[in-house]
């Protein structure tokens, strides 16, 4: 079991300390680099927005790339079982 690490993050103005492990505090840093990104991308095309309408929709953006990403994962799965099958049937013909 890897050990918990304290890590520091700064996210849209607030400043959180989460345990992590070594291995994961990378990708902890890096999302919380991200949502800031995309937190100040969508700021800047929306200046007069409430900060936590902001949040939301990032939040929605984010949501919808995630179910996009399952639904190409699913679809190259299913992908994968059948070229599974075609090469299992390709193998008792031979």
């Amino acid at each position: 079991m890897s050990e918990q690490i304290p890590v520091e993050l700064k996210v849209l103005g607030h400043s959180f300390r989460l345990a992590t492990t070594k291995e994961g505090s990378t990708d902890l840093e890096r999302a919380a680099e991200l949502l800031n990104e995309r937190y100040n991308e969508l700021r800047r095309k929306a200046p007069r927005m409430e900060p936590s309408k902001l949040t939301i929709m990032v939040a929605l953006e984010l949501m919808q790339e995630v179910l996009s990403m399952n639904k190409s994962l699913q679809e190259y799965e299913h992908c994968e079982r059948l070229l599974e099958n075609i090469l299992d049937e390709v193998k008792q013909f031979n």
